[in-house]
């Protein structure tokens, strides 16, 4: 792994470390949207958590992705 990839990681895996601890901290609103039952409300915001995550990693993942598409390989048409 060259220079250039190792900081995409380590920049990736801080902004995924600062982005889902910023929204994993947030309070969820006490009160229901006015009309529905008690237990939707409820229900959205328990499983909120697990569906943030889910997204981060989706979200991380395109990034290595991208980061992997973009490295310089060795005896590649850059290199003749």
């Amino acid at each position: 792994m060259n220079a250039r990839a190792a900081f995409a990681l380590a920049a990736s895996t801080a902004l995924f470390a600062v982005l889902s601890g910023a929204l994993l901290t947030t309070a969820p609103p006490s009160v229901p949207a006015p009309g529905s039952p008690p237990w939707i409300g409820e229900t959205l915001w328990s499983a909120r958590a697990l569906d943030l995550l889910v997204q981060a990693f989706i979200v991380l993942a395109g990034v290595l992705a991208i980061v992997l598409l973009l490295r310089d390989e060795p005896g590649g048409a850059a290199h003749g």
